[in-house]
Order: C-alpha cells, then structure tokens, then sequence
C-alpha cells in the first residue's frame, strides 16, 4: 500500500479513514480540513525525519483541495 495515499493505519476497517471524514464534513468543512492538513504538514516538514515524505503528504492534500475547488 502506497504509504503517501493510503498508509496501513488509515485503511485498517472497510471505510478508508478520510472517506469518512469527506462524508461526515460539508463542502467549506472538507476544503477548510484539507487547508489544515496542507498547513500541518508542510509547518513540521523538518522535525520528523523525512522531509520529502511529509512533503508529499502535503501535495496530496493540495491535489484533493484543487479537485473540490474545480
């Protein structure tokens, strides 16, 4: 499993964790969580260890932001 897009520990039940998250938020919720994760990862880029990976982590956010923005 790609740990970037669908880590071990988000995808352990039958729901993805951030599926649930998308139908539990409305639409300004969902665009505002995705702001945060964008905002949480790139704040810590350096402090755990692997910066590329939060970086990534980052951009993923950023592409789901773009795609409910479009």
């Amino acid at each position: 499993m790609n740990e970037i897009t669908k880590p071990k520990h988000y995808t352990q039940g039958k729901v993805e964790c951030l599926d649930a998250i998308d139908v539990m938020l409305e639409e300004n919720s969902r665009i505002d969580f995705y702001h945060t994760q964008i905002v949480k990862y790139i704040w810590r880029l350096r402090d755990k260890g692997c910066p590329l990976k939060d970086a990534k982590k980052a951009e993923f956010y950023l592409c789901r932001l773009i795609e409910k923005l479009s």
